[in-house]
């Protein structure tokens, strides 16, 4: 009978550690797993959004190009006409430069299809780009102007609309891996639920053979008994453990999930939507005012002599300043209006179901009169706003043409002396 004692506790204690050992690896491999997802849906995230904002960037280059292009043939004086054909190829370098980042990333086929497509459109354009040139450089400006109309302008549009299918290619393709992300973690979650299953009934197993072991030998006396429940003690808080696990797991994921998407769609800085999720909820609006028949505003607003702050007062302090101007924004309009912070020192605003322009001239002045108000930080800062307009449905339709043309207006009003707004005309 002792020996048989022995031999129960010994068999009670390997067993024990046994069920220990199993539940600690389980729990391992599941959140290895879980990990692993996550670190799969951040590369994923962090790879789009690079490309998209490559390709911004390469679209916005191509613009302020098109724009300089313009001043070259509108200017007579060889030295001003100089100093700007060197600015447009400094946005050419920088242009090729953004370029080689982009091409440098994880690009599919697809993507290398479509910027190798516009890199001999660029080819033509180019050549095009440098004709104007030449007729402006040879005093002929009205010629210069008219092949930049008639010929560069064209191809130009051709370019930009390549490089719009890219971002949309990309729009659709960081929705299809979103989706694949979220089977991928719906999948690592039906794992670690599958392997604390398997986890829990290899216990109760391995209980029910101890149970049945110390009943045989014990035959149902009292020490057979207090061990048995002990057993069935530890089965129910390894069990509880383990739901506890499973639902601390389930929670951990929904909130990873929640903070995947506020980042991807916010800008870090001021919280506000960022430029992507600006674009789809403007989207929605004009969608909204073509069906109910009202009209909206885009503004397109840039803050006056930023880099001068930074300078002044360093670049913490420089975040906490757009912070704070990005707050006099949102108080100063209505609950439903849109704002967005697009990067640095450009916020874009969809204001809705106007009732006339003497409300877009009115919410102007207000925005300015905010803007221009000192702010204390370490010492006293203040700046101004430039504000560009367009009105839907008068300037555009979609939310491309209705951005360019606000972003059009804002830089007259910078040319023209700042602090200030322009409605397109």
């Amino acid at each position: 009978m002792h020996l048989d004692s022995k031999k129960a506790k010994n068999y009670l204690f390997f067993s024990f550690i046994f069920i220990i050992a199993l539940s600690i690896v389980s729990n391992i491999i599941g959140f290895k797993h879980l990990k692993s997802v996550q670190n799969d849906i951040n590369k994923i995230i962090e790879t789009q959004n690079t490309q998209i904002s490559y390709m911004h960037e390469m679209r916005s280059l191509s613009r302020e190009r098109l724009i300089k292009l313009q001043a070259i043939s509108d200017e007579i004086d060889a030295f001003k006409q100089d100093e700007i054909i060197s600015e447009f190829h400094e946005l050419g370098s920088l242009f090729l430069e953004t370029r080689e980042l982009l091409m440098a990333t994880d690009l599919t086929k697809e993507e290398k299809n479509l910027l190798i497509i516009q890199r001999e459109v660029a080819k033509d354009i180019v050549a095009s780009q440098y004709q104007v040139i030449k007729l402006a450089g040879s005093g002929k400006n009205k010629e210069a102007s008219y092949f930049l109309k008639n010929d560069t302008i064209p191809k130009q549009n051709e370019n930009i609309s390549l490089m719009d299918q890219f971002i949309l290619y990309q729009n659709h393709q960081y929705q299809f891996l979103k989706t694949e992300a979220q089977k991928k973690n719906d999948s690592a979650f039906q794992t670690v639920i599958i392997i604390s299953i398997l986890a829990l009934l290899l216990t109760i197993i391995i209980a029910i053979i101890i149970i049945k072991k110390i009943s045989a030998l014990f035959d149902l006396q009292t020490e057979s008994i207090a061990l048995h429940k002990g057993t069935e003690t530890h089965l129910k808080k390894t069990q509880l453990l383990i739901e506890n696990k499973i639902k601390h797991c389930q929670q951990e994921l929904q909130k990873a999930n929640s903070a995947l998407t506020h980042d991807s769609s916010h800008d870090p800085l001021t919280h506000l939507p960022n430029r992507r999720l600006f674009y789809e909820l403007l989207n929605q609006e004009i969608n909204r005012a073509n069906r109910n028949h009202y009209m909206l505003a885009v503004l397109y607003m840039n803050l006056d002599d930023m880099h001068t702050i930074n300078n002044l007062v360093g670049e913490k302090l420089g975040d906490a300043f757009i912070v704070n101007i990005a707050k006099r924004l949102k108080n100063s309009l209505r609950k439903d209006d849109l704002l967005a912070h697009l990067g640095d020192d450009e916020f874009a605003l969809c204001y809705s179901n106007v009732k006339s322009i003497e409300d877009i001239v009115l919410l102007c002045e207000i925005l300015i009169n905010k803007i221009k108000q000192p702010m204390h930080l370490d010492q006293q800062c203040q700046t101004s706003i430039c504000i560009g307009v367009s009105i839907y449905p008068d300037h555009g339709h979609d939310h491309d043409s209705l951005m360019k043309k606000a972003n059009n207006a804002m830089r007259q009003v910078k040319k023209e002396g700042k602090n200030n707004f322009s409605i397109t005309e």
